[in-house]
């Protein structure tokens, strides 16, 4: 599985309460092939306390390649586009397309609850 974590840096004077809404609204509708959740996110300690972020579970990275392209050639889904240039352009100090992120590939998965 291929998880990408997005930061969001909200402008300043941002209603925070709107914007949890309209997120929660907006992934609550995607529809993106190969995309198995999406998780808004608020820190709670270190670095990023109390700011925003999306955790994206993708299958695998062809996933992850055949909605975004690669590096000469970029593409989105409409969902996304949406979600990118409606909702969250508002509350963003940036443009979409130049947040912060990292997609990671999972290396080992530990199951702490077997019995």
């Amino acid at each position: 599985m291929i998880y990408a974590i997005h930061e969001h840096e909200l402008k300043t004077g941002t209603d925070i309460a709107q914007y949890e809404r309209d997120v929660a609204a907006a992934l609550a509708r995607m529809k993106v092939p190969g995309l198995l959740h999406a998780l808004h996110l608020k820190g709670i300690g270190g670095e990023r306390s109390g700011r925003y972020g999306v955790l994206w579970v993708f299958e695998n990275e062809d996933a992850l390649a055949q909605n975004f392209g690669g590096p000469n050639e970029r593409k989105w889904p409409p969902d996304w586009l949406h979600y990118e240039n409606v909702v969250l352009a508002p509350y963003l100090d940036r443009h979409p397309d130049t947040i912060t992120y990292t997609d990671y590939r999972s290396l080992l998965a530990v199951d702490f609850h077997t019995t």
